[in-house]
């Protein structure tokens, strides 16, 4: 069995909700019902076959070629298997995404991860504004699972995150785990302004110090030598990542907050 491949036909001018094209969306269907299935594009729906060239036959191993950032909702619900994306993708990728794996070679929109429940999602790109993030009027972002963005992320990624990974090989945007309630961010790179806003739980890794500094919010707590960094990055190492090559280090200095809340939150700062 081959990977069932959707080859975009052409740029669409309008967003195209992909969420049917998963390996529960597809079980026991023929390739007549696949191609049949009715896209949501703009305010009207279109046959999947107009809109993609269909290939192969492996529901558990879809993979979207000649990909666009109008295709969004990709992954929507997905339990199991694999999804591999050839370009860039739009917003909502993996929404509610509860197994599997997911896997970009190109940039995401906005949304991503959001509120992801378990599985791993990699970008091997850019990823747009709130990754891991809740939706507008929900207060639950991600819960679990594992996101690696192997450049760089924008504003408020992990906000009111809950539980789960966010691996980050490049640069944060600005309120990166804003409002964020539990769980562990690590960036390789820097961070952008309002680091850890309204913070409750959770843990940020850092290997540089910020530039725009500490937030007076965050009360520093010193340096301290934290046996438990070795052991989180001993579980990166099976991961595809640059996080399996960074050598593991567990001094640190350790910032508390947002102390305008319950300041149970921590900045964790290579030293």
């Amino acid at each position: 069995m081959s990977s069932l491949t959707f080859t975009l036909k052409s740029a669409p001018a309008q967003r195209i909700d992909c969420s049917p094209l998963t390996p529960e969306g597809l079980a026991d269907k023929t390739r007549a019902d696949i191609a049949a299935i009715e896209l949501v594009i703009g305010n009207r729906t279109e046959r999947v076959d107009s809109l993609f060239d269909i290939s192969g036959d492996d529901i558990s191993n879809i993979t979207i070629a000649n990909s666009s950032d109008k295709l969004d909702f990709v992954g929507r619900n997905m339990m199991s298997g694999q999804i591999s994306i050839e370009g860039n993708v739009g917003g909502y990728l993996g929404l509610f995404l509860d197994g599997g794996q997911i896997e970009v070679t190109g940039d995401t929109g906005i949304y991503t991860a959001c509120e992801m429940k378990s599985g791993q999602i990699k970008i091997n790109g850019n990823a747009g504004e709130f990754v891991g993030g809740a939706r507008p009027g929900y207060r639950n972002g991600m819960t679990g699972g594992t996101v690696i963005v192997t450049g760089n992320t924008g504003a408020r990624t992990g906000d009111h995150m809950r539980r789960g990974i966010i691996l980050i090989e490049g640069n944060a945007g600005d309120y990166c785990g804003g409002r964020m309630i539990s769980g562990t961010i690590a960036v390789l790179g820097n961070v952008g302004a309002h680091l850890g806003y309204a913070m409750k739980r959770g843990t940020l890794l850092l290997t540089q110090a910020p530039e725009q500094g500490i937030s007076a919010n965050f009360n520093d707590c010193g340096s301290h030598t934290l046996s438990f960094l070795p052991l989180l990055f001993a579980s990166f190492s099976k991961l595809d990542s640059q996080f399996s090559k960074v050598e593991p280090f567990s001094r640190v200095q350790r910032y508390a907050g947002d102390l305008a809340g319950i300041g149970m939150g921590e900045i964790l700062v290579k030293i």
